[in-house]
């Protein structure tokens, strides 16, 4: 069946019968407030997707990477170490930044 018969035989064309590939005109609220959420989760899924390749412990995520990473977190935790030693920094402080660092 074509566009046209099925548009004849409902007796005229709808709203959603193209959607979300219609052309953007003529629709109402609804047909574009549904073009925006499906847009949303057609991106969602490919930031998800981007995620478990790349993201932390992904399959494709570099390896240097994470190691220098965690090289420059333990030389932040070192100097912070060293700044409370040396009395430039509140208990309150130091715990505040080394939870910062550990994220």
């Amino acid at each position: 069946m074509s566009y046209l018969t099925v548009s004849v035989q409902s007796g005229g064309p709808s709203k959603w019968t193209a959607w979300p590939f219609n052309s953007g005109v003529g629709g109402d609220w609804e047909t574009s407030l549904a073009t925006y959420a499906f847009s949303f989760a057609i991106l969602a899924v490919i930031c998800i997707f981007l995620r478990l390749l790349y993201g932390p412990k992904g399959i494709w995520r570099d390896k240097e990477m994470d190691r220098e990473a965690e090289e420059m977190r333990r030389r932040e935790h070192a100097q912070l170490d060293a700044d409370f030693r040396a009395g430039r920094l509140s208990r309150q402080l130091y715990e505040l930044k080394k939870r910062s660092i550990d994220r």
